[in-house]
């Protein structure tokens, strides 16, 4: 996948891959000066419905790690409408079947950042659904990741049609508002 690249963009994606493991993360994160969530490049979006985005993250914590993101910069889950919730919910039903089909892994966590003080910088509700097969994930036990974030995006794209399937069987079993 890196091969279709330029030199610079394929530096640029294992920057990506490695910031967490390298510690790069740990300085870019306090100096962006930016909300990154308000302006998401839309080459690492997967899916997009009702003002609520799901991508792969850029500096992810293990291959795989998708995040779900609503447009409006909010700070917590009480300013979501009732339709923003329900996508919300419907993006992490597909978000594990994704992670289980494309890493094939089962189990997976969510975790919220919601609130000023559990979003450092950015103040922008964000969900992070992160591919969970082993207890180390527990204590932020960072991993070498095997993919950039534009092979991961490409991963959860070609699950399209599965995407469009599980979409459907999610409005049959939880109803759609």
């Amino acid at each position: 996948m890196l091969e279709k690249l330029t030199p610079d963009e394929k530096k640029k994606q294992i920057a990506y891959r490695d910031a967490r493991t390298s510690k790069a993360y740990d300085k870019i994160w306090q100096s962006v000066g930016k909300c990154v969530f308000c302006d998401l490049n839309t080459s690492y979006i997967i899916n997009e419905e009702n003002g609520i985005v799901m991508t792969v993250a850029l500096y992810a914590y293990i291959d795989g790690h998708i995040m779900i993101i609503p447009r409006r910069h909010i700070r917590s889950v009480k300013e979501l409408t009732p339709e923003e919730w329900e996508t919300m919910r419907k993006f992490m039903y597909l978000a594990k079947k994704l992670i289980r089909e494309a890493h094939k892994v089962k189990g997976m966590q969510i975790i919220q950042k919601d609130g000023i003080p559990a979003q450092s910088t950015v103040e922008h509700l964000h969900f992070h659904c992160i591919p969970f097969d082993s207890p180390d994930l527990a204590v932020w036990n960072y991993r070498k990741l095997s993919y950039t974030p534009l092979e991961n995006v490409t991963l959860y794209k070609k699950l399209g049609p599965k995407m469009a399937k599980l979409s459907k069987r999610y409005g049959r079993k939880y109803g759609n508002n």
